[in-house]
């Protein structure tokens, strides 16, 4: 038998093979360094990113150890921030943000459920998202009134627990049980049209809803990150 002395073909997949079919290619680089669009972010790493598991083994691993300050951006769907309180590698002084220790009974719907599903890869179920949903529009409501309050006269002082008035701008308010709805079902990966029939909406409702909580449509049904 003939000895053979050509070179072995490599069929194994290079290591960084998954880089090429991350969703965030497609995407402006300063989506996932703005932070006024970290929702948007997220959802290009949970929703659409195919290799979303391996993004964040690859994160954990290069920024093992490292400090906030070594950490940028929205990657796999958590904040540099974020990541760096996940790390429990990171050696913490008294000043430091404490870890966050999470072990998966945070009750859902709570922004450390959220965390966990992230931080462990997890399938975010609808409840967390619409409770993501909610917390980024407060926040853009608490900005948007910060930047009125500075910009305006003093205002008179309130009355005596008088409760605090969101401003009443479009994107701003508390989601509604009509959107809340419209959310569950846009989480199972049913398309408008679908929604529509189940929600007993109009299909330009729903496609309003949708676009109002800033989800991109779903072209079929997923079957999750």
């Amino acid at each position: 038998m003939g000895t053979y002395f050509g070179s072995v073909p490599e069929t194994a997949a290079r290591r960084r093979d998954w880089m090429d079919r991350t969703a965030c290619r497609e995407e402006d680089p300063d989506l996932f360094s703005d932070k006024t669009k970290v929702h948007e972010a997220r959802l290009v790493c949970v929703v659409r990113c195919p290799v979303r598991k391996e993004c964040l083994a690859s994160v954990k691993e290069v920024e093992h150890g490292r400090g906030r300050d070594s950490r940028d951006g929205v990657v796999a769907g958590l904040v540099h921030n974020e990541r760096y309180r996940l790390d429990p590698h990171v050696p913490r002084g008294e000043d430091d943000s404490p870890l966050l220790e999470l072990d998966g009974t945070e009750r859902c719907g709570t922004y450390n459920a959220l965390l966990g599903h992230l931080w462990r890869g997890e399938r975010i179920d609808a409840e967390c998202w619409s409770a993501q949903a909610r917390r980024e529009r407060l926040a853009v409501a608490a900005t948007a009134a910060k930047r009125q309050a500075s910009t305006s006269a003093p205002a008179a002082p309130a009355a005596p627990h008088a409760p605090a008035v969101l401003p009443a701008e479009p994107g701003t308010k508390v989601i509604t049980l009509k959107e809340r709805h419209v959310y569950r079902l846009w989480a199972c990966g049913l398309p408008d049209l679908k929604i529509a029939r189940r929600a007993d909406l109009s299909t330009p409702a729903v496609r309003r809803i949708r676009e109002g909580l800033r989800l991109p449509p779903n072209a079929q049904e997923r079957k999750g990150p």
